[in-house]
């Protein structure tokens, strides 16, 4: 074996179906476990619909009640969310509902620090920090109980030179063309 041929294997990485054979197939079979999946876009776009769509696509797959197999916690800062997902992680632990988590959505992880810290650096170190803490929460837990974790993300206008900073692209995406506007992701490319 050698890393050219490891480069021709398909991935075989589990997928959750979001429900629509269509979007399924742009996204090669659904949204990747074991992984994080950004969704991006303007407000409006419908990012909060798309993370709904599975119940609304199969309406009569499990009960009537629509809630009755989700857990919705309302959270309100970064810290806020630290607590919880140490919440989720104790109860997929235990094992004691009549359904395995296989999804964990986050819906919008940017209305979460854009209001609670201010533009100074240290207050800039400390969101940087409280954002590193909760992706590698969430990463861990995907890793480890094999889960599709999806978060939403705004968008923010983007301000700069259409070939990167400085002459240097940043990642794979220097900013989206949408609504006329060129737009970044609120949190960065991170």
């Amino acid at each position: 074996m050698t890393p050219q041929n490891l480069m021709l294997l398909p991935l075989s990485t589990p997928k959750l179906s979001i429900g629509c054979p269509i979007l399924d197939h742009c996204l090669g079979g659904g949204i990747a476990c074991n992984s994080i999946t950004e969704l991006v876009g303007e407000s409006g776009s419908g990012k909060t619909q798309l993370c709904n769509l599975y119940h609304a696509s199969y309406p009569n797959l499990l009960r009537l009640e629509p809630l009755e197999d989700i857990y919705v916690h309302g959270v309100h800062d970064a810290q806020e969310l630290i607590h919880v997902l140490g919440d989720i992680e104790a109860f997929i632990a235990i094992d004691h509902t009549r359904l395995p988590v296989k999804l964990i959505v986050i819906d919008s992880i940017a209305a979460l620090f854009r209001s609670q810290y201010q533009t100074t650096p240290a207050y800039l170190k400390r969101r940087s920090e409280m954002f590193f803490n909760i992706s590698g929460t969430l990463k861990g837990l995907a890793n480890k109980y094999g889960l599709a974790v999806v978060v939403t993300n705004q968008v923010v206008d983007f301000i700069g030179p259409h070939h990167g900073v400085n002459g240097v692209r940043l990642g794979n995406l220097e900013s989206l063309d949408t609504s006329g506007r060129r737009v970044s992701p609120a949190l960065g490319l991170a």
